[in-house]
């Protein structure tokens, strides 16, 4: 259970409200609700896994891969913010199940311990583009500078009038603009 007391669940409904920006910031209405509700913070139970639940809430920081806010009462799915805190009003769940998604920082006393991930941020498709492109010129460079190279080295081949240098050379030179 991470927090097991009315005090315990407020601070972390505080914390989580504190150093994260909701994908939802509306969502942020509900969480004041539950926090400063009592009986109906005294039903929740935070857990991270909601697929098997019937009453849940989820609600979502950015940098997460989570929706941005679920509610469900009784298996019926309500999306507006105004509709969860009329449900939470007037028909309190027995036991809501809570999961605050968020990026788990480093040295948090609240968080499991057990599910601490490294979050990794994922390569936007521009940064991906961008890193082929520099690739690509570095390329484009290496094999320009090795074409003038082997052109320098063909004409002091022909200076000195070494023959089987020339044709090493032209082949080498040959098989690099084929590539």
């Amino acid at each position: 259970m991470l927090a097991n007391n009315l005090a315990e669940k407020r601070e972390l409904i505080v914390w989580f409200l504190r150093t994260n920006r909701l994908k939802k910031p509306e969502a942020a209405r509900i969480l004041e609700f539950v926090k400063d509700n009592k009986s109906l913070l005294s039903r929740i139970e935070f857990s991270n896994r909601l697929s098997n639940k019937k009453d849940v809430l989820l609600v979502s920081a950015v940098y997460t891969n989570t929706f941005p806010l679920d509610f469900r009462l009784n298996n019926i799915t309500y999306g507006s913010v105004d509709e969860v805190i009329y449900q939470l009003k007037n028909n309190p769940p027995a036991r809501l199940f809570m999961w605050l998604s968020f990026a788990t920082p480093p040295n948090c006393n609240l968080c499991f311990q057990s599910h601490k991930k490294q979050v990794k941020a994922l390569p936007s498709p521009a940064s991906i583009a961008h890193k082929m492109l520099v690739e690509a010129v570095r390329n484009v460079n290496r094999k320009e500078a090795k074409r003038k190279t082997l052109l320098l080295k063909i004409d002091q081949s022909l200076d000195q009038k070494n023959v089987q240098e020339f044709k090493r050379l032209t082949e080498e030179l040959q098989r690099l603009t084929s590539e």
